[in-house]
This record gives structure tokens, C-alpha cells and sequence, in this order.
């Protein structure tokens, strides 16, 4: 079932990246990341609150101190992540973009490692070192790509990739301390509908504030432009893609939702999860770069995803 859960999320994530994409093409303006990605968290705390009212889960809205602390964390990792993500697809290609997130798919096995003693076998530490060769052989792709990164585009691309690293980590913690299959569990025991709740809840203020605070800054900026017309040009560019960020949304949420369960209820290590994940979604990206972006394979990135692929099975299957 664990390996099932594991499909279905490449799935998702692979219908994610599809729209996360089209949707960088409709940026405009600098507020414009913030309220894409804030819109996104509407909609997947709107999920999340269906879900555990389906679930009959409401009795544990009251969280504990600790797991608060571990959704904060959660929530603002989203959104370095989707923030970072979103504006540095504009400069890497599609392809390079995933392959930086799967060194941020080794982050949480290592912190396991550290502080919960998930021991890393021969065979996965030489699926790491594969991970790491695939990047160095991707370096490239985006000159072939016709594409220069510069250093914002790197450091955009280290952004979200340590987000997403460390949001996958606030998973382990929450499998590890607040479900009853957890090593470390001496409390209540909370569903995965409110975990995923109280981090998209935290992120989208988190999105919120920012977009108020860039918002406010830029109308300082403005000669004399009355406060409706720029309240309303603000939303303007949010019109078109709403489709995409509808679609974003549900996988998002569906997709972590899946990846949680894979952890907390079947007990996949995270070793094998993040990274197995990762290499599943170069396989994809590269199908989705191709067909629809017009980012030809070249044999920087089928050489890269096939080694990086290769390191993701070794991991699983060792």
C-alpha cells in the first residue's frame, strides 16, 4: 500500500508541477508570487477543514504547544519552497529545477539519521552519492537549455529546495512525537488531516503577511494612484491562472496528504521516501518538459535523471 501512496503522489506532484509552471509564465508584478501561493493555501485550507469534518476529527483542533511548533516550522518551509519555486522555474529549466530538489530530498534522511538514529546502509549511501553526481552532470543543462540562471536563479533554486528539505523533515517529527507508530510518541495521538491543516494555515499567513507588506511597500512608490485602482490591479493578474492554482491546490494537498500517510501509517523510512520520490519525479519532468515546454532532452539531462533515477532505486530496494 506504501508503494501504491507513492505512485499516486508522483502523480499528483507531476500534475503540479505541470500548472506550477504554466503558472510562473503569468507573473507580472512583484506581489504576484506571494498571492498566487496565498490563494493556493485558501484553497488547501479549505480542503483540509472538509477533510477533518469528514473525518469527524474536530476534537483535535486543540493542539498541543509542540506540534504547533512543528506546523510553524512546516508552514514557513512551504513557503520558502513555493515562493522560491515558483520564481526560479522562470530562470531553470523545468528539468535542472527538479534534480536541485532531490538533493533537498536527502536533507530529512540525514536529520533523521542525526537525531533518530535511522541508520543509512552502504547500498543508500552510495544511492546519495549518485543523487549528488546527477547534479553535478545537470550543472550544465541550463546553458544547453539556452538558459543562465545567474545568481538569483540559484539562490531562488536553494531556497525552495531547503524548504521543501525541511518541510518533509516536519513530517518524520510529526510521525515521530504525535502519531501512536512513532519511537518517541508519549501523547495524543493527531490525524493527519489536522497536520496538514495547521501547516497550510501557518503558510498562508505567513503568504499573507508578505503579500500586505511587498504590497504596501510598492503603493508607497506609486505618484499619487488612487487606492482602488491599485487594490484592483493587484488581483488583475490573478484572473487567468486561477484554474491552475485551483489544480495546483488539490495536488498539493492530495500529495502531501499521500506522503504523510506513507510515513506515518505504513512506516516508510524517510531514506527511501523522500528520495525514491524525487527520482520518480525526474522521470516525469522530463516526460513534462519535453511535451509541453519545448525543453528538448539533451544527454546532460538523460544522462543526469538516469543516474539520479538509478541512486533513488538503489536507496529503495537496498
Amino acid at each position: 500500500m506504501a508503494y501504491l501512496f507513492l505512485i499516486l503522489t508522483l502523480l499528483f506532484l507531476s500534475v503540479k508541477g505541470y500548472c506550477g509552471k504554466k503558472t510562473s509564465t503569468d507573473l507580472r508584478q512583484p506581489t504576484d508570487p506571494m498571492l498566487f501561493n496565498l490563494l493556493r493555501m485558501l484553497f488547501c485550507v479549505v480542503i483540509g477543514l472538509a477533510l477533518i469534518l469528514i473525518e469527524g476529527a474536530g476534537e483535535y483542533l486543540a493542539i498541543e504547544a509542540g506540534l504547533l511548533w512543528i506546523t510553524l516550522g512546516a508552514g514557513v518551509a512551504n513557503v520558502a519552497f513555493l515562493v522560491g519555486w515558483i520564481l526560479a522555474v522562470r530562470r531553470i529549466p523545468l528539468v535542472t529545477m527538479d534534480v536541485s530538489l532531490t538533493i533537498g530530498s536527502l536533507l530529512p534522511a540525514v536529520l533523521c539519521l542525526i537525531l533518530f538514529d535511522e541508520a543509512i546502509s552502504v547500498p543508500k549511501m552510495i544511492g546519495f552519492g549518485l543523487i549528488l553526481l546527477a547534479t553535478v552532470i545537470l550543472s550544465g543543462y541550463g546553458r544547453s537549455a539556452g538558459k543562465r540562471a545567474g545568481f538569483l536563479g540559484i539562490a531562488l533554486a536553494v531556497m525552495a529546495t531547503l524548504g521543501e528539505g525541511i518541510s518533509s523533515f516536519c513530517q518524520q517529527l510529526y510521525k515521530q512525537y504525535y502519531t501512536v507508530d512513532g519511537t518517541r510518541f508519549h501523547g495524543v495521538s493527531y490525524p493527519n488531516s489536522v497536520f496538514q491543516l495547521y501547516t497550510y494555515v501557518f503558510a498562508g499567513t505567513i503568504l499573507l503577511l508578505l503579500f500586505i507588506g511587498v504590497a504596501l511597500n510598492r503603493y508607497k512608490k506609486q505618484e499619487k494612484m488612487p487606492k482602488t485602482q491599485y487594490v484592483k490591479g493587484l488581483f488583475s493578474s490573478c484572473k487567468r491562472p486561477l484554474p491552475y492554482i485551483v489544480v495546483m491546490a488539490i495536488c498539493l494537498f492530495t500529495a502531501n496528504y499521500l506522503q504523510t500517510a506513507a510515513t506515518t501509517v505504513y512506516g516508510m523510512p524517510s531514506q527511501v521516501l523522500y528520495p525514491v520520490i524525487k527520482g520518480g519525479c525526474l522521470v516525469t519532468v522530463n516526460l513534462t518538459a519535453m511535451l509541453f515546454f519545448n525543453e528538448k532532452p539533451t544527454w546532460r539531462s538523460v544522462a543526469g535523471s538516469a543516474v539520479a533515477l538509478g541512486g533513488s532505486v538503489l536507496m529503495s530496494v537496498l
